[in-house]
């Protein structure tokens, strides 16, 4: 073991996040500290927790954590404050209600000592409940990606499986790409593109689960609206900065039918704000949403008042609309699935 910079070559530190998750996190920590694979740091960022986290966590684990107590700055914040003072070459992030699997850290480590190139591992994690009633579990369905910006921009699915909690981090990586951006409500995504924008390089760990995400009611991963608007500034931003094709055009189509999708369903929009939507949208994407899918959404709003504009017949109206242009349904896309009520994308205060 080698010290440099501050760094110690071959440590790995398990940044905790923690927000009112007591009894969950002490499992959490738990998980971290009986890792297969040593030298290993835990650092618990506490979200100024008002139930028993800020007297439990320090009185059970003692010196065998670095615990810290910080003004609530939601789940990106904590990682950002506990890669602020993590000495170790590989990072791990680690929600307070999740658990790794105890050789999570030991096979991801042996990839990257396979690999010195690589700058981000990957792998498969199991979401699962712990409410009473029928037991209910998802496992993530990652696999090796040859380039990894393409596949986040157009995915072959709704969701290629990629989590927060199935990666171990390279000390580089977060160095080179910058922190998690705080502003964000979905900054896993975002941090992801930047990453593979930025040339990061990833690596897939086959084989069993590395880790387990807890869905509970009450997390940010429920509120739909807000994930949707959320994927949509991840992607406003990528637009921003990514200048290379074909994935600028392929983010520009995805912005696009954003831009499409809220023109045609966002009931608090005026008719105005609609009619300047669809516009931007247009000119977002003009192969993405065609003159003619304007043309008919700008008569379908103009329409006179009526049996046809009944708030009771919206939804239909607009399902047949939009198949009718050929634009796909507005689902959250861009990195999530909500097909089985199983969503991933952790924070403990995401919340997660």
């Amino acid at each position: 073991m080698t010290e440099r910079s501050g760094m110690i070559l071959g440590l790995v530190s398990v940044v905790v996040c923690s927000y009112n998750n007591w009894p969950d996190v002490e499992m959490a920590i738990a998980s971290a500290l009986h890792q297969s694979y040593q030298p290993l740091e835990v650092i618990v960022v506490d979200n100024s927790s008002t139930d028993a986290t800020p007297d439990e966590v320090p009185r059970r684990f003692g010196r065998s954590v670095h615990y810290m107590r910080q003004p609530n700055r939601q789940w990106t914040g904590a990682y950002n404050a506990g890669f602020g003072v993590a000495r170790g070459e590989y990072i791990q992030f680690l929600d307070g209600d999740d658990v790794l699997a105890p050789n999570k850290v030991e096979k991801q480590v042996e990839v990257f000592r396979t690999n010195r190139e690589l700058d981000i591992v990957y792998g498969d994690v199991r979401l699962f409940q712990t409410l009473g009633g029928v037991a209910n579990w998802k496992d993530t369905a990652t696999e090796p990606e040859d380039d990894m910006l393409r596949a986040l921009v157009a995915p072959k699915e709704e969701w290629g499986g990629l989590t927060i909690l199935g990666m171990l981090f390279h000390r580089k990586a977060l160095e080179r790409v910058g922190p998690l951006d705080e502003r964000l409500y979905i900054g896993d995504i975002d941090f992801w593109l930047r990453a593979a924008y930025a040339g990061c390089r990833f690596g897939h760990c086959p084989g069993s689960l590395l880790a387990f995400y807890r869905i509970r009611p009450g997390q940010m991963t429920k509120d739909l609206p807000a994930l949707a608007h959320g994927l949509e500034a991840v992607w406003e931003k990528a637009l921003g900065y990514v200048e290379r094709e074909p994935y600028r055009s392929l983010i520009a189509a995805t912005v696009a039918r954003q831009r499409f999708g809220r023109a045609l369903s966002q009931d608090r929009l005026s008719r105005q704000e609609r009619l300047a939507m669809l516009a931007l949208a247009r000119a977002t994407s003009p192969e993405t949403i065609s003159a003619f899918a304007c043309a008919a959404v700008q008569a379908a709003m103009l329409l006179p008042a009526g049996p046809v504009r009944s708030r009771w017949l919206r939804p239909i109206r607009r399902w047949v609309l939009a198949r009718l242009l050929g634009q796909p349904n507005q689902r959250v896309s861009g990195g999530k699935r909500r097909s089985s009520g199983m969503e991933p994308e952790g924070g403990s205060q995401r919340s997660k």
